[in-house]
C-alpha cells in the first residue's frame, strides 16, 4: 500500500481580558500549548517528525 505524508500549518489565536498590556502579557506568560493527535479512524499512523519541542512561549501580543 502506498504511503502519504501531510503537513498541517497551525496558527492559534487567543483573546483574554486584562486591565492593560502589562497584565495581558503576564497572563499569556502562564499559557502553554498541549497538543495531541487523536486517531478516530483507527488508522495505523507514524508521526514522522514534529517541532513541538521547539515551541516557545513567545506570544505576539496585539492591541
Amino acid at each position: 500500500m502506498k504511503e502519504f505524508t501531510a503537513i498541517l500549518p497551525l496558527t492559534i489565536e487567543i483573546t483574554i481580558a486584562a486591565k492593560n498590556r502589562k497584565e495581558a502579557s503576564l497572563f499569556f506568560d502562564d499559557l502553554y500549548l498541549n497538543i495531541t493527535i487523536e486517531n478516530d479512524g483507527n488508522q495505523v499512523i507514524e508521526i514522522v517528525g514534529d517541532n513541538l519541542g521547539l515551541i516557545e512561549n513567545s506570544w505576539e501580543l496585539q492591541d
